[in-house]
This record gives structure tokens, C-alpha cells and sequence, in this order.
């Protein structure tokens, strides 16, 4: 009987048209590998095409890197190294020119709650420069709780520390200082391409901000008819909104009780 000269297919990667839900499952069979793609057609990677897809594009990116460096050897680098380089320069040193030389000639940085940030070399420059890293306090520290590092990027859950004691714009804008102490729950999700940062997205509670600066109150007044008996009558609900606990139960699981905001509920308006 003859043999294939092939017995074990070559590992092959491919972006298939079957349907692709939110995770974008894998299939995989021998050494072939699937993925399904959200966008229209093959050329979603190409941006000025039509059917370019900024997501699918970027996860399309982290998997052909995946299924490519082990194949060819690498190039490796030592993504934590890179990123923990340039938080030093930008919270230690305090060093703009630095911290840009850690980033590829074009990167940007997303603060996903106050959409501050810079996109492009000359803009987060300057947002660095007039608004990061000099406008931070001096008692800023970042408290890491678990780091998660892939093929091109390193995801961070941390505690962003600060004392609130000037304008922090790109926190929380055009709030004048509250002398508070305050402990935010963050991710950020840092991309690198070789050895160098593309683009970072960071997150937080926006709302705990808030709380813990004194800014929101427990009740507020809700707009709309509940029901017809209270049809009438000004009713209010409470905000389901953490104060530091938010950071103290990221750190430990076990810190605050689970589910006390599943009791909340709205009530009668006071002073009515």
C-alpha cells in the first residue's frame, strides 16, 4: 500500500465563514485550526478596504501570532519587562521622553470611562505631558492584584491608589481636588508589537471614583412610574454603587459579603 508523503498534514490557520458568535469559537481538526470571523468577508484586516473590522482585526492579529511564533521560533520577548519599563518611567521617573521611547511610533492609550488618552505619537506626547504624568499626586502607587501575560499582551487587575489633592483631568475632569483618599479597582489590557507597547486600554468604576470622593449620593430620584400605586407619589432608588469596597474585594474574594446590593429597592421620595 502506498504511503502519503504527506502523513501529518502542515499546521494551517484559517478564518472560515461558518457562524461566529460573541467568543468567536475555535475549531480545530488534526493540525488545522478555524476560527470564525464577526466581520463581512476575507478582507476585514485591511483597513481602508470596506469591510475593514477594527475587532476582528486586532483578535485576527493575537491568533496568527499564536498559531505562527511557536512554528517559527519566536522572535520571544519578555512582555512584563517591557511593560513594567514603562510604568516605571511614567510613575516613578516621571519621564515623557522615556516613557514614548517604550511605544512604537504610533501608539495610543484609551481610558475607556472619561475617553481621555492620545492616539498617535504627537497627541499622547501631549497628553502625557500636560495631563498624566506630572498631574498624577505624589502618593500615587498601583497595587497589583494579578497579572495575565499572552502572545502580545500583558493584562493587568490592579489598585490605583492616590491622594485626590489637585485636578486629576484625566480621572476625573474638571473635578476640583477633594483632599480624599481613594483606592479604584483598574484593568488594563496592554498590546505590544515586537518589543515595544502599540496601545494600551484602561478601566475602572467610574461610579466608585465618585463615591469615594464624596460626589454620589445614596439616593437619587427616579423619573419614571413604578407601578399604579405609587403612581403619584415621587419615588427615588438607591445606586447600586461600591464605595472602596469594590477595591477591597478585588484584592480578597472573602473581604465584603456577596449579593447586599440584591437587597436594594426603591422607596419614597423624602420630604414628601
Amino acid at each position: 500500500m502506498e504511503r502519503s508523503p504527506h502523513p501529518h498534514p502542515p499546521p494551517t490557520l484559517t478564518a472560515a465563514d461558518f457562524p461566529c458568535w460573541l467568543t468567536c469559537p475555535a475549531r480545530r481538526y488534526q493540525n488545522r485550526h478555524y476560527y470564525g470571523r464577526a466581520a463581512e468577508g476575507p478582507a476585514f484586516a485591511v483597513p481602508a478596504h470596506e469591510h475593514f473590522h477594527a475587532s476582528s482585526a486586532s483578535v485576527a492579529h493575537t491568533r496568527t501570532l499564536a498559531f505562527l511564533k511557536p512554528l517559527v521560533g519566536g522572535p520571544w520577548f519578555d512582555l512584563e519587562k517591557i511593560w513594567d519599563e514603562h510604568t516605571y518611567w511614567e510613575f516613578e521617573a516621571r519621564d515623557v521622553e522615556q516613557t514614548m521611547a517604550t511605544m512604537v511610533e504610533e501608539p495610543y492609550v484609551n481610558h475607556v470611562p472619561t475617553l481621555t488618552g492620545g492616539i498617535g505619537r504627537e497627541k499622547l506626547t501631549d497628553f502625557y505631558t500636560n495631563h498624566f504624568v506630572f498631574a498624577n499626586p505624589p502618593d500615587t502607587e498601583l497595587e497589583l492584584v494579578s497579572r495575565t501575560v499572552g502572545i502580545d499582551r500583558v493584562i493587568d487587575e490592579f489598585v490605583f491608589k492616590l491622594t485626590h489633592d489637585r485636578v486629576i483631568d484625566w480621572m476625573v475632569p474638571g473635578v476640583p481636588p477633594t483632599g480624599k483618599y481613594i483606592q479604584i479597582p483598574f484593568t488594563s489590557v496592554v498590546n505590544i508589537r515586537g518589543d515595544r507597547l502599540y496601545h494600551e486600554h484602561i478601566s475602572w468604576d467610574q461610579a466608585t471614583v465618585l463615591r469615594q470622593l464624596g460626589l454620589l449620593p445614596d439616593y437619587l430620584p427616579f423619573p419614571y412610574p413604578i407601578d399604579s400605586a405609587h403612581s403619584e407619589e415621587k419615588m427615588e432608588y438607591q445606586l447600586p454603587v461600591a464605595g472602596v469596597e469594590s477595591a477591597n474585594k478585588l484584592r480578597d474574594e472573602s473581604a465584603v459579603d456577596s449579593n447586599a446590593m440584591l437587597a436594594y429597592g426603591p422607596r419614597k421620595a423624602t420630604g414628601q
